[in-house]
């Protein structure tokens, strides 16, 4: 055996050894720095645009006037958007939902599953009769306010959220949130609950 054939012998153990440590090790380096947070791993790069509501809010366990009564009977696998304010309806409170009946338009054919509408503390005169269902209870608004203030991460209303038809509100929106990612997001729920 030549000494260039020993040579090229242990080149290629030590490239096996070290092929072999790196399949081992490189998995903790990875890990230590994902934990040690060199990689931005944060809330934005999710899936979902919206925060998710924990625990979620049951509409069961808050007051039920007959002015919610159309939330609490939601066909199966149906949807709602709702625009929950401590107030009335003000411009931007009417400017908003207008957007929110359009993102229903948006999703197709699946926008025949969800309903639009302002969940307010206060009535409101003379409101444009193209506006989605204004309905008012100052009850329920202050039960979902003071649950949205102890759930994780507490938030204040105004807040834009979805109910499903089980009565659970699951996930909420700034009134400020693009369109878009409200609209994503809804797209993903509609798809992932649809009844086969």
């Amino acid at each position: 055996m030549t000494s260039s054939e020993n040579t090229d012998g242990r080149t290629r153990n030590r490239l096996t050894l070290i092929l072999i440590a790196a399949v081992f090790v490189l998995p903790i380096v990875v890990a230590g720095l994902f934990a040690g947070g060199y990689f931005d791993v944060s809330q934005r790069h999710r899936l979902n645009h919206g925060t998710f509501i924990a625990p979620p809010l049951r509409l069961a366990d808050l007051p039920a006037p007959p002015a919610t009564k159309v939330l609490r009977e939601m066909a199966p696998a149906d949807w709602a958007i709702l625009f929950i304010s401590d107030a009335g309806c003000d411009t931007q409170c009417q400017s908003l939902l207008k957007e929110l009946a359009t993102i229903r338009t948006l999703v197709g054919k699946e926008g025949t599953r969800v309903s639009v509408f302002g969940l307010l503390a206060e009535e409101t005169p003379d409101l444009p009769s193209e506006l989605p269902r204004i309905l008012v209870d100052k009850a329920s608004v202050e039960g979902i306010g003071g649950r949205l203030q102890q759930s994780e991460p507490a938030t204040r209303l105004p807040q834009v959220v979805f109910l499903d038809w089980r009565g659970m509100i699951m996930m909420r929106f700034a009134p400020d949130a693009p369109p878009a990612d409200i609209k994503d997001d809804l797209q993903r729920l509609l798809r992932a609950s649809a009844i086969r």
